[in-house]
């Protein structure tokens, strides 16, 4: 784990060595990213659920997690497993620089011919993430590339606005004694949070010509059993290179295509105000 903290000493990041997940973001003292109450857990020695599917989402923790070179349900192409999620988020990623508010990490996929870099910077205002994919194989490979953040209790609640684009979404986000889980895909652009009391306001900036797409995961405490039991009260907001359940023969794992050698990039920023 990678601890970050910008220069004015307002934000602090924490990112995780597994899939360089950025597992908190506090600004002001306060975190923005939903967490699950065993975020924390060692799964070492737990014995795995039936399927990748299964596994992650008794696993999962919150956070902003990177989905490369799929995402979605777990599939398989000309033999190859593909885990829900994608690779990426499953795997210890090696840390290559680190400082007091930057750091970088690196992957080699094994599930498609890719090398992933992955820079996070804290800033006052809020993180910046930079990502490169690069590909190592001899052919073209295709792929997707979904960011991943998930947003928690500062931001989320009823009154809660979100706007794409500078359209706002009808979304429903129920108080703590209703229940609802929703997914709504719409065409990217600029995307706002704001709390329910308008006092602070999360503002998710990227490429939109690598994320076409933004989809908006809604999950309410809707799952009451098993493995959620009630407690995920969350809202993603992902910029997304296409939607979950794209499939197509041409490009089985996704829409994006890199030639041997290779390489695609993109930025994004989150920045926070308060008022």
């Amino acid at each position: 784990m990678v601890t970050l903290m910008d220069p004015s000493g307002n934000t602090r990041v924490t990112v995780e060595r597994t899939g360089a997940t950025i597992a908190s973001i506090r600004t002001g003292g306060t975190e923005l990213l939903w967490r699950s109450p065993w975020a924390d857990e060692e799964w070492d020695g737990q014995y795995p659920a039936r399927d990748s599917n299964a596994e992650f989402h008794a696993r999962y923790p919150g956070g902003w997690h990177t989905l490369v070179p799929n995402a979605g349900d777990a599939f398989d192409v000309d033999g190859v497993a593909h885990p829900f999620h994608g690779e990426a988020c499953w795997r210890p990623w090696q840390v290559v620089d680190s400082g007091e508010a930057s750091c970088t990490l690196r992957i080699v996929l094994r599930t498609a011919p890719l090398t992933v870099e992955r820079r996070v910077e804290a800033r006052a205002d809020g993180v910046v993430v930079t990502q490169e994919v690069t590909s190592y194989g001899a052919d073209d490979v295709s792929f997707t590339w979904v960011e991943h953040p998930t947003f928690g209790p500062a931001l989320i609640g009823p009154g809660t606005t979100v706007t794409v684009g500078g359209r706002q979404l009808g979304l429903e986000i129920p108080g703590p004694d209703a229940t609802h889980a929703a997914m709504t895909v719409v065409d990217a652009g600029t995307a706002r949070i704001s709390s329910p009391a308008g006092d602070l306001t999360a503002e998710l900036t990227f490429d939109t010509g690598v994320f076409p797409l933004v989809q908006v995961w809604q999950e309410h405490r809707a799952q009451r059993g098993y493995p959620w039991w009630g407690v995920v009260d969350a809202l993603a907001v992902e910029p997304s290179a296409a939607a979950y359940d794209a499939r197509s023969a041409g490009d089985p794992l996704g829409p994006l295509t890199l030639a041997p050698g290779q390489r695609l990039s993109a930025t994004l920023g989150l920045r926070v105000e308060t008022r």
